[in-house]
């Protein structure tokens, strides 16, 4: 069922029981403004079969601490696109730190617990499975899926990973996929059910890849910070990316540092990752078609129609033109 706020001071989630739950068999789907005693936000929620997914952005009053407590028995997968949000356990559990484009997956239980915001603007994608749903799904899958599987089905609360892991770049894009999803209907669903299972798939990866890898550049709580904020900066400006010696100046690091500790943390290049969300983003926006496929090049920062279209091309399969 969505999940709404109880407005009396103490942050609260409560269930609309007026609405569809998670296990309805149709998609269901819907978008909301909320204001409440703490702040605004903007909540869409799309549900069926077992599965949620929220999309959420707040902007707080002030500095806030939350209760919460599930009315489902779920697994998270949370994805933190901004911000900085503390979840604690009332059961004693080490406290979990999310921070900008950072993700974990959870269980808890349904056991009630405390959400911090320690910064006033948020933004977060929350992909949940009900328990059934989880366990069928991860069956016959990987080793880190099963054993965090083990806990869900014994009821024991925990997180996939003791802190929180980067978003990658294939994570980033299949966010965006779900987000400006353009199919209606049981298409829409069939799309939204192969991402969520694309979503799992991602995060295990994640898992093998951040504990297997031997960090050798990015060794501090500094550097990781910093290159979280030039991945920002690049992300506000892909029409007008800054130079690779411009960017390591404003994210107070070495050129080497950038290059290689970008690499490192995010599995791409820094204009590696310019690329790729310019062509996403050209996907979206070719949808609206009062722009032309010249007007998009330009938007976007290309030197021409012609490179455009054939960057676009090699990505997709098929012209600008033909994606329309």
């Amino acid at each position: 069922m969505p999940l709404q706020w109880d407005d009396s001071g103490n942050g609260r989630p409560q269930i609309d029981r007026t609405q569809p739950g998670i296990n309805t068999p149709q998609l269901h789907e819907g978008s909301a403004e909320v204001s409440m005693a703490f702040g605004r936000g903007q909540m869409s929620h799309w549900m069926f079969d077992g599965i949620r997914m929220i999309k959420s952005d707040w902007e707080y009053n002030n500095r806030s601490q939350m209760s919460w407590q599930n009315e489902d028995d779920v697994i998270h997968l949370h994805f933190i696109m901004r911000g900085h949000m503390v979840m604690e356990s009332l059961e004693g559990k080490a406290p979990l730190h999310f921070t900008t484009n950072t993700h974990n997956m959870l269980y808890n239980n349904m056991a009630p617990g405390i959400v911090s915001n320690e910064e006033l603007n948020a933004s977060a994608f929350i992909l949940q499975f009900t328990k059934e749903t989880f366990l069928q799904l991860t069956e016959h899958s990987d080793e880190v899926l099963q054993r965090f599987a083990d806990k869900v089905l014994t009821g024991k609360p925990g997180a996939l990973s003791d802190r929180s892991l980067p978003i990658d770049l294939s994570m980033q894009q299949t966010i965006n996929a779900i987000l400006h999803c353009g199919y209606q209907g049981g298409i829409k669903k069939m799309f939204l059910f192969s991402k969520a299972i694309e979503m799992l798939v991602l995060q295990a990866a994640s898992y093998h890849q951040y504990h297997q890898r031997q960090s050798s550049i990015v060794r501090t709580a500094y550097d990781r910070d910093r290159l979280h904020f030039a991945r920002e900066h690049l992300l506000e400006n892909l029409e007008n990316p800054p130079t690779l010696p411009a960017l390591a100046k404003l994210a107070g690091l070495n050129e080497y540092k950038l290059k290689h500790g970008f690499k490192e943390l995010f599995n791409t290049t820094a204009f590696g990752l310019v690329a790729e969300q310019r062509l996403e983003l050209a996907r979206t926006y070719l949808l609206d078609h009062h722009k032309t496929v010249g007007e998009i090049a330009d938007m976007l920062g290309y030197s021409s129609i012609q490179h455009f279209s054939s960057a676009f091309k090699k990505k997709f399969g098929r012209s600008p033109n033909k994606a329309r």
